[in-house]
């Protein structure tokens, strides 16, 4: 239950003072009584009232005189005070309201009046003490807060931070952030109207929340990263008057990698941006861990990140003894890619000679949970001497970086024109494969299969071409990798499956034992439809599963044996051929005969092409000739160049050959002709290539 409001009554006549009295306390109020202004204001200092009625003529000194004092000491709100005074004398009226009394009463007194009137100021005067208390509790909180608590008077344009905020951007307590246009035109010029339209879109409304991550220009001309959150306060209309909220400085969230602690990309690419603004002249070193993918499936789940930290740390510690007198800082620019920043290098021979060292520095082993793992890195290097965006360093040695690799592990290459060249011309390559399928750029043409023993073409291999316009055919050794990398091979090979098998069942007419092969990518053999779209084919077509081989390097197997024994399977149960491609080159080649349900086996090339001048090589093939055997296994050997060749692998035991020797890959038409040649005559009736 509230405590009742405490009263001071103030007058010389008792029975004033005394029925007054009664009133109150019957009203439920406390009340005290004075009848002179010196015990009135005795009273005053020692006891704490809620207000205070006094009667204007008083013995000694006035009411006004009282009313002066207390006013010396009190505001309105803080002890209201309300004057007694006679009805026609309203000068006296008005200079108390003047000195600060709250109201005033006349006499002869209206009780009813009276007691509307001390309950009117009470109610004022507990309302002001209660937003006083709110606006000084606000004024602690935003001077001690940690947060940026900000205040935007939409009517003013006036915008109001806590010191802390003020200080943290290096602004004086005496020349704060004083309007928003102000604060907009520290907003980095990137971000600015992105910020503009979520506080626009907020005000009106669109938005139940205003948040906003940018960046702000700091007094010492750094750009710090800034959350900022709010929300609208609206009048009794409904009207937008002012955005209230907090912002909070996230520079280290949004600049710092957690993992190494070192500046992420983000910072590196702000970093090059500003020094290319400036015209310094600067260099970047980008490394990368070789094999990281390697590196992450023979380590524990985790574990990679601890590999990566120790990583960082040893170039961040190699800089600080290397870099003496040069400014360089070393940054976490990708997920197994590190990249040095050179303020004022001097050139490219400071820069590569600081990789050389950076990738020394991973000589020695890294011990991972009590692992030791060995690790290097390769590194591209690019230099600017003004006039070059951040953008395009940052490009540039990443160009390098992919140049260095196709050396091998742990070199290291500087940037040159000719690298951007062919990024450019690489680049143009997997835009115009994006649309070759749609235009039907892309032919099939084969390469046919023969049996060894009776000279009669028995098969042959689909293989793709690309009539590019404006260049020709390509190899398929330049798009291939690249279909691989922009998933074009999906498409890619689903085409030639459908083709090869259209054509096949058309030539099957005529020679009903002929049989495909199709190349089946690393990406076609993890999809999970697989099957069904061999299916599909072979069901458009018309053609028996038995006649189309399907052919699989060992690279695939490795990445999930469990799918591809699942796969393997599923196409084995369909009827479908399976050819182990380029046996002998991997590791696990015997094992995965034992493992999946392969029925061909092709030998690879390298055997074949060293047959007759390799002692090893002959005795490779003359070993799997017998491991095929025993396992009932057909058995190709692809690349048969030469006669010396063919017969050295008929006197080994080989049943099944393709290459140039019989003929390369050819288009359908041409396929035809051969096949109604090698009908009509033996292979040695074709004309001498040797």
């Amino acid at each position: 239950m509230p405590i009742p409001a405490h009263l001071l009554l103030v007058d010389d006549d008792e029975s004033n003072r005394d029925l007054l009295h009664r009133r109150l306390l019957r009203s439920g109020y406390l009340a005290d009584t004075a009848e002179d202004g010196e015990q009135a204001l005795r009273m005053v200092e020692s006891h704490p009232y809620d207000l205070v009625l006094v009667d204007h003529v008083l013995p000694g000194i006035s009411g006004l005189e009282v009313l002066r004092r207390i006013r010396e000491a009190w505001s309105d709100s803080e002890l209201p005070v309300i004057m007694v005074t006679a009805l026609d004398d309203s000068e006296e009226i008005v200079a108390a309201l003047r000195m600060g009394a709250n109201d005033y009463v006349t006499k002869p007194m209206d009780f009813a009046v009276t007691l509307a009137r001390i309950e009117t100021r009470l109610r004022l005067a507990l309302t002001d003490r209660e937003l006083r208390r709110t606006r000084e509790l606000y004024r602690l909180a935003l001077g001690a807060s940690e947060e940026g608590l900000w205040e935007w008077d939409l009517a003013s344009a006036n915008l109001h931070c806590s010191p802390y905020w003020n200080s943290k951007f290096g602004l004086s307590t005496d020349k704060p952030f004083a309007s928003t246009e102000e604060w907009f035109g520290r907003i980095h010029p990137d971000d600015r109207a992105r910020v503009r339209s979520a506080v626009q879109a907020h005000i009106e409304g669109r938005s139940a929340a205003l948040e906003s991550e940018y960046r702000m220009r700091h007094q010492d001309g750094q750009y710090r990263w800034i959350e900022s959150r709010g929300s609208i306060a609206r009048n009794a209309a409904g009207q937008a008057v002012r955005l209230v909220g907090c912002q909070t400085d996230i520079t280290v969230r949004k600049t710092v990698d957690p993992l190494t602690s070192l500046p992420n990309r983000a910072w590196l690419e702000e970093e090059l941006g500003s020094l290319a603004a400036e015209g310094r002249r600067m260099a970047l070193v980008v490394l990368e861990l070789d094999g990281f993918d390697r590196i992450q499936e023979n380590l524990q789940n985790g574990d990679s990140g601890l590999l990566l930290a120790a990583v960082g740390g040893r170039f961040r510690d190699s800089l600080q003894t290397a870099t003496e007198g040069v400014s360089a800082a070393a940054a976490r620019s990708g997920e197994h890619q590190f990249g040095v920043l050179l303020r004022d290098a001097s050139g490219p021979a400071a820069a590569k000679e600081l990789a050389v060292c950076l990738q020394a520095t991973l000589g020695d082993p890294f011990t991972v949970n009590g692992q030791s793992v060995f690790a290097t890195a390769s590194a591209g290097i690019a230099v600017a001497y003004g006039g070059v965006s951040g953008d395009d360093l940052l490009r540039d040695a990443t160009a390098a970086l992919r140049h260095a690799r196709e050396q091998g592990i742990g070199h290291s290459a500087v940037f040159q024109t000719f690298m951007r060249r062919d990024d450019l011309a690489e680049m143009h390559l997997e835009h115009d494969l994006h649309h070759a399928v749609e235009r039907s750029e892309f032919e099939v043409w084969y390469q046919p299969k023969v049996d060894l023993d009776d000279d009669r073409i028995v098969g042959c291999e689909a293989l793709v071409r690309w009539r590019r316009p404006g260049h020709g055919l390509v190899s398929p050794a330049v798009f291939i990798p690249a279909a691989e990398r922009n998933g074009v091979i999906g498409p890619l090979g689903r085409f030639v499956l459908e083709r090869a098998c259209r054509d096949i069942v058309d030539l099957r007419r005529e020679y009903p034992w002929l049989s495909v092969s199709v190349n089946v990518s690393g990406r076609q053999f993890t999809e999970p439809d697989l099957v069904e779209q061999v299916r599909a084919c072979l069901e458009a077509a018309g053609l028996e599963p038995g006649a189309l081989r399907l052919e699989i390097t060992e690279t695939f197997l490795l990445e999930d044996p469990d799918l591809a024994l699942t796969t393997l399977s599923r196409l084995r149960t369909l009827g479908v051929g399976l050819k182990l491609d380029d046996f002998g080159s991997g590791y696990s080649s015997l094992d995965y005969l034992q493992k999946y349900p392969f029925d061909t086996v092709k030998i690879d090339r390298a055997f074949v092409s060293h047959i007759t001048s390799s002692h090893e090589s002959m005795e490779i093939v003359r070993a799997i000739v017998g491991l095929t055997r025993s396992l009932r296994l057909h058995l190709v050997a692809e690349g048969i160049e030469n006669r010396a060749q063919l017969e050295c692998l008929k006197e080994l035991g080989c049943r099944y050959g393709q290459g140039y020797w019989f003929s390369p890959p050819v288009e359908l038409e041409r396929l035809r002709e051969l096949m109604a040649e090698w009908g009509a005559c033996p292979a040695g009736c074709l004309e001498v290539k040797d």
